[in-house]
Parts: structure tokens; C-alpha cells; sequence
């Protein structure tokens, strides 16, 4: 493992006892899990790219604040290593009444964090051929605009259960949008019947009457759509 972490304050107190990969790992990182005698830490070796990772950080320390995350530890620009607290917890692929309620109201919380950052333009990541996209961006258009402190990828693998509770990981995509991309995620990652979209939906919001199903769905259709352009440019990037 090519890991120089002898020189990091946190371990020069508490030296790391064992260091192994994660088994599951994401697309744009590799995962460690480091083991001290008193803590457990996840190492992730970030890939150059374009994305903010300070800012990324600056949004773990405000979801820590507010128990929504993991407790960021280190970030070492030179070295593209983030360090944070490891979290316990349990990825799902369905959920319950409950664990939907918790969510959304975990969700609710992550939408309330004020950061300054520039909204998404989704219209940059479609081009002139992708017709079904740019239809659903003229009808969403059409729609109220509510601008939130989004996770932007909240597939199940960066939602932790634990304890009844529900925390968010993998905050590099973070950025002002929509809320309803956030709950369009979800709904199209956990493939919510109609009936659980708007059990969650009016547990997001506390009020029936500020559901807007026509906007969770022109956003899921769009998701879907970025999702399938994301696999397709990840291919290609690998098979160079």
C-alpha cells in the first residue's frame, strides 16, 4: 500500500495497529480502513481531478456538526488522503416506513446547512442530442427553484443505517441544486412505489401540500439519465 502515514499528528500518539482496503470501494477513491488501539479511521486516497476537495471537507465538518456524517480528521492537499472517524453501519437496498421517515428527516437537516458554492447547471452535462433531458429541463424550468445545500449522490452506498439513525458519506459532489434532486435520487435508487414517494415526500416536508410529484419525477428522469452518461464516461476513462 503506498501510504506514508508515520508523519500524521493524529498517529504519532496512537500509531496505526493494522491498515487493510475496505471491500467495498467507490469509483473515484480507494478506501482503507486504518485501526489504532483506540480508534477506527477511513483513509481515502482521492484521485486528481476537478473536484473541490476542500470544500468537500468544509461540508463534512458542518454534517459532523449536525451528526449527518462522519467526524473529518485530516485533509492532506499534497497527498490526496482524506482521513475521517469511521462509521459502523449498514447499507440497504429497501427500506421500511421507518428508515423512510428517518431519512427523510436526516435529509430535511442536510438541506438546512447554509454554505456558499455555486448552484449546478445541469443543462452543462447534456448535449443538444440528448433531447429527452433538455425537455425535462424546459418543464422543470417551469417550476418553483428551491436552491439547497445538496449531497448530489445519495445511492444507498453512501447511506449508513446504524442504530436507527441514518448518516451520509462520500460528500465530494456536494453543491447547491434542487432539494428535489436529492429526493428524486432516492426514490429512483430505492425504487419507491408511488405510494412510499409520497409517504416520503410528506416526511420531508411535514405538509402534504408542498409535495410536488410532478417535479420528483422530472428529476428522477433526469437522474436516470446522468447516472446512465456518468457509467458510460467512466467506461470509456477505464478503457483508455
Amino acid at each position: 500500500m503506498d501510504l506514508e502515514l508515520e508523519g500524521y499528528p493524529i498517529f504519532l500518539k496512537d500509531p496505526i495497529k493494522t491498515l487493510s482496503l475496505l471491500p467495498e470501494q467507490g469509483y473515484c477513491n480507494v478506501n482503507y480502513l486504518a485501526i489504532t488501539e483506540s480508534t477506527r479511521y477511513l483513509l481515502r486516497k482521492l484521485q486528481p481531478n476537478q473536484i473541490d476537495r476542500s470544500f468537500e471537507y468544509r461540508v463534512q465538518h458542518r454534517a459532523h456538526q449536525r451528526k449527518l456524517g462522519a467526524k473529518p480528521v485530516h485533509y492532506d492537499e499534497e497527498n490526496y488522503l482524506m482521513i475521517s472517524d469511521f462509521l459502523e453501519g449498514e447499507h440497504k437496498n429497501r427500506l421500511t416506513p421507518r428508515e423512510l421517515r428517518t431519512l427523510a428527516s436526516t435529509l430535511r437537516k442536510l438541506h438546512k446547512i447554509k454554505l456558499r458554492s455555486r448552484p449546478y447547471r445541469l443543462k452543462k452535462a447534456f448535449k443538444p442530442r440528448h433531447t429527452k433531458a433538455l425537455h425535462a429541463l424546459r418543464k422543470l424550468n417551469r417550476e418553483p427553484r428551491e436552491l439547497v445545500l445538496t449531497h448530489h449522490d445519495l445511492n444507498p452506498r453512501n447511506i449508513l443505517f446504524h442504530n436507527q439513525k441514518v448518516k451520509f458519506i462520500d460528500w465530494e459532489y456536494t453543491g447547491l441544486n434542487d432539494r428535489y434532486f436529492d429526493l428524486a435520487t432516492i426514490a429512483a435508487e430505492y425504487h419507491l412505489t408511488k405510494r412510499e414517494e409520497h409517504y416520503f415526500l410528506r416526511s420531508y416536508f411535514k405538509n402534504s401540500a408542498r409535495v410536488n410529484l410532478k417535479k420528483l419525477h422530472l428529476y428522477k428522469e433526469l437522474y436516470t439519465i446522468l447516472c446512465s452518461l456518468w457509467f458510460k464516461n467512466l467506461d470509456a476513462t477505464n478503457n483508455l
